[in-house]
């Protein structure tokens, strides 16, 4: 059953409950990654991993608009005459998975390639959020030039490229060359930040915590 599941399946076994961070009775001396082989691991485990992990985090975000029908009224901005009250708005809140798609657990735990051209690089994907609204060139440029990476204390860098998959689910893949932007266990956070218009979502992890057989898996 394991080899079946897609992307999608894994989200929505951790979104069913089943995936829990620690377990009913507390935090294991270890994690499964550091005492099985990626071969036996199983579906509970995955979903934990590409879910809740130290390499994959859940990102939130809102978006508000003036309802239907309010725009004539003056705008958001606009107390709606002879009431002091300002047009109603929409709040839609939209909420993804960032994954850390270059480390090495996460990669045995999909069992898939990374597109052509991402290999050697660091790379995370979102998905559960429509970032773009189209897949052409000029939409993801310039969703790439609103998406960056940060180690603390240290100016962030922009996206070198993405690409969309959509085989299981839209998955928004980023990559970032290394050069100039070396990750190590003693830095205290990297912090990944895109945009879906206006909507900021941050995803932070914590290199101390990114090991994988003793060594740091970014």
């Amino acid at each position: 059953m394991v080899g079946i599941l897609t992307r999608r399946n894994w989200i929505a076994l951790a979104g069913a409950g089943m995936a829990s961070w620690s377990g009913a009775y507390g935090f294991p001396a270890k994690e499964f990654w550091e005492t099985k082989e990626p071969g036996e691991w199983n579906a509970d485990e995955i979903a934990r991993l590409l879910t809740k992990s130290p390499w994959a985090k859940v990102v939130s975000g809102e978006r508000s608009r003036a309802r239907r029908g309010t725009a004539d009224m003056g705008g958001p901005r606009t107390r709606m005459p002879g009431t002091g009250r300002r047009p109603a708005r929409t709040v839609t809140t939209y909420k993804g998975t960032v994954v850390w798609e270059s480390a090495a657990p996460v990669r045995a735990a999909l069992t898939t390639k990374l597109p052509a051209g991402f290999e050697g690089q660091y790379v995370i994907g979102v998905s559960g959020v429509p970032l773009a609204k189209a897949d052409s060139n000029g939409a993801l440029e310039r969703l790439r030039q609103l998406t960056t990476l940060q180690i603390k204390n240290r100016q962030p860098r922009e996206a070198a490229g993405v690409e969309v998959q959509r085989e299981n689910g839209t998955v928004y893949l980023f990559r970032f060359a290394k050069e100039g932007l070396a990750i190590s266990r003693d830095d205290k956070e990297v912090v990944f930040t895109t945009h879906m218009g206006n909507t900021l979502f941050t995803a932070r992890f914590n290199p101390k915590d990114m090991q994988y057989h003793g060594e740091l898996a970014v």
